[in-house]
């Protein structure tokens, strides 16, 4: 601060001397007035005006009034359709699960057999998680037939990616001391794995686990919709009748699901993994994902044996005789648990492929059915329809950054209120965060089959759909970010001058989050561009109507061309993300 010299002396009034912008900060400036523009052109591309949304409120209303009330005449077809979604959930993520196993170790730079295996493992990581399991269900039906199967296969290999992703980077965290003093040994490479690696990581990986678990059960609901079985296809049969108080039946049904699957996943995961089932380490989130990071040097051990934990002392039984003594944990009401959980969650996925008729016979009919049909996905054909295919790509693109940008004006105030560090009353907070859920409870891809129907085909429907659903995702993330981001100074200090709580909100917590709140809003970004992509498949716009015309149509090529068009955008909005992820929050 300086004071202005006149011919009178030093004036009082202060002028205050700001640091000169550095490059960075005026590159983030263009970047932020670039996305603003985006974000408008986006509104404006997908026809996301305030005429055109306040003129389609009538026909969501005429919507409601012919869903009302529910009809459950047909509830025990319905019970078992359910029943049908749950076995194929189980079959999926455990195909997933298996096959993460050993391709996360090869993914995994500190263990991995060499550099042709660690890019070829990566490479499928990345491909599989860029897939939609929607799109692999209509190329399954398409190559299999309707039915389970084609369910269980595209959620099993869909989920493969993010699963082995997760897998390979919690890998990339253990103590390599317990793994060298294994080699040392002379273990074998299964020997060190089973013995060294997987006791350091089993603890995240069954965390991980339950939650692909609620998000397959999610996708699964939908998947019916193109013939793949559960409960989305009776959604799809309904819908195609009209029988629109079936349709607010099956809706019901399935927001009861996917509600207490996920309570019921949150007591396996505490009675499984006790103090660490801590809600705000969901491994999925931005803020699990942060809270590893920021933790990962401290938890290194120092030593090898310093990373085996040891039941309670009480726990120990020790058995002496002529040769050995041994020493074993005993059996507490934990360790019962975890194995009776452990055994049953077996038992219960060798049922679902018992239940659904998978057997190594039927995979291997399915297998030679598949493989020429995935055949002749090749070459590609870039050329056909190639500006048609370019400006649903494009509108893709706009969907994804509309729904981003609405969504966070939703989910701020949301996911502000939902903090406990930052709500303005504690009732507030548990209201908020039951609103998360609720929300949560809602597929976005039912979502916009429901608006598809109100407001007509096009991306509005897609647009309204993912906004809606960021109300849950969105801002639940932004609550869990804005509670990891210690405020207390600040709120002291806002306190003592008297400020209100929207004064603090504005003035203190949303400036000290902001990285935080940025990193969720680009997380959001790369989940809803591939959500995106298949709402075209039900009528939302998109690049999902050519890649569904394709596939119905037969014409592989094309529809190989869409799968590569895809897979590039999302890989290239990763990278864009990361970029911008780098220089804003780190």
């Amino acid at each position: 601060m300086t004071h202005q010299v006149t011919r009178q002396g030093v004036s009082e009034t202060p002028t205050v001397v700001r640091p000169p912008r550095s490059a960075l900060q005026i590159r983030l400036r263009a970047v932020a007035l670039i996305l603003a523009a985006l974000f408008a052109l986006a509104l404006w591309q997908t026809g996301f005006t305030p005429w055109n949304v306040l003129g389609r409120l009538e026909s969501v209303a005429s919507l409601m009034s012919r869903m009302l009330p529910p009809s459950f005449s047909d509830g025990g077809r319905y019970i078992q359709a359910v029943a049908e979604t749950l076995w194929m959930v189980l079959g999926g993520t455990a195909i997933a699960l298996v096959i993460a196993v050993p391709l996360s170790a090869l993914a995994a730079r500190n263990l991995t057999t060499g550099r042709a295996a660690f890019t070829i493992s990566r490479f499928l990581i990345t491909l599989t998680r860029s897939v939609p399991s929607l799109v692999l269900a209509l190329l399954f039906v398409r190559a299999i037939g309707v039915g389970p199967m084609a369910g269980v296969l595209a959620m099993g290999i869909s989920s493969i990616g993010m699963v082995a992703k997760f897998f390979a980077d919690r890998i990339e965290e253990i103590d390599m001391g317990i793994v060298e003093a294994h080699r040392a040994s002379g273990a074998t490479r299964l020997q060190v794995f089973v013995s060294a690696v997987l006791p350091q990581v089993v603890t995240n990986w069954i965390s991980l686990g339950l939650y692909r678990f609620d998000i397959n059960l999610r996708n699964s609901v939908i998947l019916g919709f193109v013939g793949a079985g559960g409960i989305g296809f009776e959604l799809q049969r309904v819908l195609g009748q009209m029988a629109y108080k079936r349709v607010l039946a099956i809706s019901i049904l399935i927001f009861i699901l996917i509600l207490a699957i996920e309570q019921v996943s949150a007591l396996a995961r505490r009675a499984v993994l006790g103090a660490e089932s801590d809600p705000g380490r969901n491994p999925f989130s931005l803020r699990g994902r942060s809270r590893a990071n920021r933790t990962a040097r401290s938890d290194q051990p120092t030593h090898p044996t310093s990373a085996i934990t040891l039941p309670h002392r009480s726990s120990f039984h020790v058995h002496t005789s002529s040769r050995e003594a041994r020493i074993h944990a005993g059996w507490s009401f934990e360790r019962v648990t975890r194995w009776t959980l452990g055994w049953g969650s077996i038992a219960l996925v060798l049922l679902s492929f018992v239940v659904l008729g998978i057997n190594p016979t039927a995979v291997g009919e399915a297998v030679v059915s598949i493989l020429p049909y995935l055949a002749n996905l090749f070459p590609p054909d870039f050329v056909t329809n190639i500006a048609a295919h370019g400006a649903l790509m494009f509108e893709t693109l706009w969907m994804a950054l509309a729904a981003t940008g609405l969504g966070m004006v939703l989910a701020i105030p949301v996911g502000v209120i939902a903090a406990r560090n930052a709500t303005f009353h504690p009732g507030a907070a548990r209201v908020s965060r039951l609103l998360t859920v609720l929300v949560r409870g809602i597929p976005d891809l039912m979502l916009a089959i429901l608006l598809v129907v109100a407001v007509g085909l096009g991306p509005l429907a897609g647009v309204l759909a993912l906004t809606i659903g960021s109300i849950g995702f969105t801002g639940k993330l932004i609550a869990d970010a804005i509670e990891d981001t210690d405020l207390s100074k600040q709120n002291e200090a806002m306190h003592a001058v008297g400020a209100t709580w929207l004064q603090r909100t504005i003035a203190s917590t949303l400036p000290t989050a902001f990285p935080a709140v940025v990193g969720v809003g680009l997380f959001t970004f790369d989940v809803y561009v591939r959500s995106a992509t298949v709402m075209g498949i039900v009528g939302a716009g998109g690049i999902g109507l050519a890649l569904d015309a394709s596939i119905r149509g037969r014409q592989l090529g094309q529809t190989s061309a869409l799968i590569i068009m895809i897979f590039a955008v999302v890989y290239l909005t990763e990278w864009f993300s990361g970029w911008l992820r780098k220089h804003i929050i780190q």
